[in-house]
């Protein structure tokens, strides 16, 4: 049986978001490493303070980072299976941050390029979530 607590989805979000190590993760996230390693071995869980500042760079809601590290206290299973999303998802949400190193002109530039591109495509996605 596949493994399906908070450790083994964590280190599946981790990887998703393309930190290369634990550790890596563990710095983007202001965090010791030992405490990330903690969570994946599952000796400690981590506290909804922790879970508010992991979630955003994990690309993952509060909510869904609750269920997986507290499913005995929210009364519903860790999710076993969350579709992941692209790398890119991840990598454009580090970069348009408000606390990217990226300057601030050029990241309006890109968010402005991005909306101009994906506006075609809205209408099309809205219909095939409604539909």
């Amino acid at each position: 049986m596949a493994a399906t607590g908070f450790g083994a989805y964590l280190k599946e979000a981790i990887l998703a978001a393309h930190f290369p190590t634990p550790t890596h993760f563990a710095r983007a996230v202001g965090t010791d490493p030992s405490v990330v390693l903690r969570w994946l071995s599952e000796e400690q869980r981590p506290t909804i303070k922790s879970i508010e500042r992991i979630a955003p760079v994990l690309g993952k809601s509060i909510n869904e980072l609750v269920l997986a590290a507290y499913p005995d206290r929210v009364n519903g299973p860790a999710p076993i299976a969350v579709p992941a999303a692209h790398p890119l998802v991840h990598d454009l949400a580090r970069v348009l941050a408000d606390d990217s190193p990226i300057p601030r002109a050029d990241r309006e530039a890109l968010e402005t390029v991005l909306d101009r591109m994906l506006e075609p495509y809205r209408r099309l996605l809205r219909r095939r979530k409604s539909g």
